[in-house]
């Protein structure tokens, strides 16, 4: 994660953007393994979160304080949500006495391969649970 210590509409633009591609990644990541937990009987699930203090939060609160985006990756089976693992992709936090964030360094193609990794070692694991 990179720190940014001067938070301006220009960054702001920038993280919305980079929240709003997440969201894209994640729709694609989910038609792509959809067949593969669908043998499982189980659906793959990403979803960018947004949240403030563990409350839902909208793409305008990305300047508050405690406000934090992160790509949270799970299935769900038999309508019961597992998460498995997330990957954070902003945080904003009070610091002595002005505001920093923390962006996630990661571009897009490594983000996809992060992904990629963790939707297939879930699926190995599913599938040897089923076998077992």
């Amino acid at each position: 994660m990179k720190q940014i210590s001067h938070l301006n509409e220009q960054i702001r633009q920038e993280i919305m953007d980079i929240e709003l591609e997440c969201e894209y990644l994640g729709q694609k990541m989910e038609d792509v393994f959809k067949e593969d937990f669908h043998e499982l009987k189980e659906q793959i699930v990403i979803e960018l979160i947004r949240e403030v203090k563990g409350r839902p939060a909208s793409r305008e609160d990305i300047f508050n304080e405690n406000y934090e985006s992160y790509l949270e990756v799970g299935v769900e089976k038999d309508d019961i949500y597992f998460p498995n693992a997330y990957i954070p992709v902003w945080k904003c936090k009070r610091e002595m006495f002005h505001s920093i964030g923390l962006l996630m360094s990661d571009n897009l193609n490594v983000l996809e391969k992060k992904l990629s990794n963790i939707i297939t070692e879930m699926h190995e694991d599913h599938m040897k649970d089923r076998d077992s």
